[in-house]
C-alpha cells in the first residue's frame, strides 16, 4: 500500500523536541522523502550551524535559513524538519501556512534540557542557562508554534507513539492518503 501526501509536512518546535528523529521515522513509515533544513544549510554553507553563528552571526544564519526553507517548501511533497527558530521569519511562516501541513512537536522544556544537556554545538545554548534559554525561546515562539495545523506531544522516549499520532492526524485531515 503506497502512501500519497497532498502537500509537504513541516515539523516545527523547539530545538531538542524531536523534529528530526520523528521526521526520519515518519518518512520511513509512510515512504516519502525527508529533509532537515539545518542539514541543508550546513551543506550549502560548508559549516556546522554553530560555526555559522560564531563566524557570521544569527542574523546571517536566519537569512540563509529563510531562503532554504522557502526553496525546500517548493519541492515535491515530503517531510521537512525546520530549525526551531525558523518560524521567527514572517516569510517562512507564510510559506509554511500556504504550502504545507504544519505539525508542532511539543515537549516540556525540562525534558528537552535533559535530552540536549551535552550537546554543546547548539549555538543558542552556548554559555547560557539551558532551561532559562529554552523557556525564553518557548515564550518568544509559542504564538507561532500554536498556529500549527496539528499539535503532537513528544515526551515519551518511544518516538513511535508520536509518529502514530501524526499518521492518524494526517489521515483524518486528508493530507495523507492511501494509493491502492
Amino acid at each position: 500500500m503506497k502512501q500519497i501526501l497532498s502537500k509537504s509536512i513541516v515539523l516545527i518546535g523547539l530545538m531538542g523536541s524531536g523534529k528530526s528523529a520523528i521526521g526520519k521515522m515518519l518518512s520511513e513509515a509512510i515512504g516519502v522523502p525527508f529533509s532537515d533544513t539545518d542539514n541543508i544549510i550546513e551543506k550549502e554553507v560548508g559549516k556546522k550551524i554553530y560555526q555559522i553563528f560564531d563566524d557570521s552571526g544569527e542574523g546571517y544564519f536566519r537569512q540563509v535559513e529563510e531562503r532554504v526553507a522557502g526553496r525546500t517548501l517548493e519541492d515535491k511533497a515530503h517531510i521537512i524538519s525546520m530549525g526551531g527558530g525558523s518560524i521567527l521569519s514572517s516569510k517562512t511562516r507564510s510559506a509554511i501556512t500556504f504550502k504545507s501541513c504544519s505539525i508542532w512537536i511539543q515537549c516540556d522544556v525540562n525534558i528537552i534540557a535533559k535530552r540536549i544537556v551535552d550537546q554543546e554545538t547548539r549555538p543558542l545554548l552556548k554559555n547560557k542557562n539551558l532551561v532559562n534559554t529554552l523557556i525564553k525561546n518557548y515564550e518568544e515562539r509559542i504564538s507561532f508554534y500554536s498556529q500549527a495545523d496539528i499539535h503532537v506531544e513528544n515526551e515519551n522516549p518511544n518516538l513511535e507513539i508520536a509518529v502514530k499520532a501524526i499518521i492518524k492526524n494526517l489521515l483524518s485531515n486528508k493530507v495523507l492518503k492511501n494509493n491502492d
